[in-house]
C-alpha cells in the first residue's frame, strides 16, 4: 500500500515532502527518431534536458522520488509548476488527467502482487510534451522494459509515431498489469469460496477481510484511471493525435473491463463473509443435533433406570431370576430402535457441503464435466490480444 507523504498542516502549495534522507534515483534516456535510437541507462544531470533537434524525440524515465536534486533539476528544465511537482512527488494521488498548456500530466497506478501476496500499488507520473515524455515512478522493477524492446524495432509504430504515441503505450501497458493481479485475486477468491464451505476456520475471516481490503485499492485505483484516460481521448489539445486516439479507446475498454471485474469480485467477497457465517451456523447446528439425538437416546434408558433404582419394598419385577438382563435388553432395545428412527429420517450423518464430487454422492443430478466448469466458473480478467508493436 501507499505510504502517506503530506506537506504539514498550512504548508504553502507546491511545497514537496521527501522521506528521509536523500535516495539516488535511477534516470534512463531515451533518445530517438525513425532512423536512429540513443539509449542511456544510467543518466546523469546533464542528461535531464529537453531534445536538441526538433525530430528528435526524447523519453526520460525517473525511478525513485527521493532524490530532490534530480526532481528540482528535472521540473525547472522542462518548466513543470510547483503543484505539478506536488502531485509526482507527494503520493498518493488520484489517478487523473490535467492539461497543462503546452504539456499534460496523468498520474496512474501500477498494481503487483508479490510473492507473500500482499497488493504493491506504486504511482506512475506522465508528462506529455511536443516532443518529450517523461515518466516518474519509485519502484525499479523493470515493468516498462518491455516498451523499451519495442522502441529498438526500427519498424516498430512507436518508432514511426509521435510521444503521444510513446505515452499511449506505457498507461497501457500500466493498465494491462492489472489482469495479472485481477487473476491472482480471482484465483484466491475461489480458493476461500472452496474453504468457507468445506474449512470454515478463523483464520479465514481474516483472509477474507484481507482479499476484500485489495479489491478496495484495486477499485480505487482504476475506477479513476477510466476517467483520466477518457478526458485524454476527449482533450482539445494538439499534443494528443486523433490516430492515437483510437488505441487510448481500447485502453478504455480495457479499463472499463477491470472495473466491471473488480466489482464482481466485491460482491463475491462480501457475500463469502455471510457464506462463512452461515457455514459456521451449520456446524455449530449439527453439534447440536448430535448432542440432542444422544440426550434423546439416553431419556428413556435413564427413565428405566430411575424406575428399577427406587428403593420400594414391594416391587414385584425385583424378585424375578431374569429381571437384571430383562431391564438391560429392553433399554437395548429402545437405544436401537430410536437409532433405527433418526437415522430413517435422515438425522444421522454430517451433511456434505463439498462442491463438485460431493454433489454427485449426494444424488444431485450434474452435467457433464465441460459443462460444470462453464456454469462453476465466473468470468476472469483475461489480458486482451497481442497487439501489433
Amino acid at each position: 500500500m501507499f505510504q502517506k507523504r503530506r506537506p504539514a498542516v498550512g504548508a504553502p502549495p507546491g511545497t514537496l515532502v521527501f522521506r528521509g534522507e536523500s535516495v539516488p534515483a535511477r534516470v534512463q534516456v531515451v533518445r530517438y527518431s525513425p532512423g536512429q535510437i540513443e539509449s542511456v541507462a544510467i543518466a546523469g544531470l546533464d542528461d535531464i534536458k529537453p531534445p536538441d533537434r526538433q525530430d528528435q524525440l526524447l523519453w526520460i524515465d525517473v525511478a525513485g522520488i527521493d532524490d530532490p536534486e534530480v526532481l528540482h533539476a528535472g521540473g525547472e528544465r522542462f518548466g513543470l509548476s510547483a503543484l505539478t511537482m506536488e502531485n509526482i512527488v507527494n503520493v498518493p494521488q488520484r489517478p487523473k488527467t490535467e492539461l497543462l498548456g503546452d504539456k499534460l500530466l496523468t498520474i496512474s497506478h501500477v498494481l503487483n502482487v508479490d510473492a507473500t501476496g500482499a497488493l504493491q500499488v506504486d504511482q506512475l507520473s506522465l508528462v506529455l510534451g511536443p516532443n518529450y515524455v517523461i515518466t516518474v515512478h519509485n519502484q525499479a522493477d523493470g515493468f516498462l522494459d518491455p516498451i523499451r524492446t519495442r522502441l529498438q524495432n526500427a519498424a516498430s509504430r512507436m518508432r514511426q509515431a509521435g510521444p503521444d504515441y510513446l505515452a499511449y503505450a506505457i498507461l497501457d501497458a500500466v493498465v494491462d498489469g492489472a489482469y495479472p493481479v485481477l487473476e491472482t485475486l480471482g484465483e484466491r477468491l475461489e480458493s476461500l469460496e472452496d474453504d468457507a464451505l468445506e474449512d470454515p476456520h478463523p483464520d479465514l475471516l481474516k483472509a477474507i477481510h484481507q482479499l476484500r481490503s485489495q479489491l478496495i485499492q484495486v477499485r480505487r485505483s482504476c475506477w479513476p484511471m477510466r476517467d483520466a484516460i477518457e478526458l485524454l481521448i476527449s482533450a482539445e489539445t494538439d499534443l494528443v493525435d486523433e490516430g492515437t486516439v483510437a488505441y487510448l479507446r481500447d485502453t478504455h475498454n480495457h479499463c472499463a473491463q477491470i472495473v466491471d471485474v473488480v466489482e464482481m469480485y466485491r460482491e463475491a467477497a462480501g457475500a463469502l463473509i455471510s457464506t462463512y457465517m452461515s457455514s459456521v451456523a451449520h456446524r455449530s447446528n449439527e453439534v447440536m443435533k448430535v448432542l440432542t439425538m444422544m440426550s434423546s437416546i439416553f431419556v428413556p434408558l435413564t427413565f428405566i433406570a430411575g424406575i428399577y433404582g427406587m428403593n420400594f419394598e414391594h416391587m414385584p419385577e425385583l424378585g424375578y431370576q431374569w429381571s437384571y438382563p430383562t431391564a438391560l435388553g429392553a433399554m437395548l432395545v429402545t437405544a436401537a430402535v430410536m437409532t433405527w428412527f433418526f437415522f430413517r429420517c435422515g438425522w444421522l450423518g454430517r451433511a456434505n457441503l463439498s462442491v463438485g464430487f460431493g454433489a454427485t454422492k449426494l444424488g444431485i443430478d450434474l452435467p457433464d464435466e465441460p459443462a460444470v466448469a462453464a456454469s462453476q466458473s465466473r468470468p476472469t480478467a483475461a489480458p486482451p490480444a497481442k497487439r501489433a508493436a
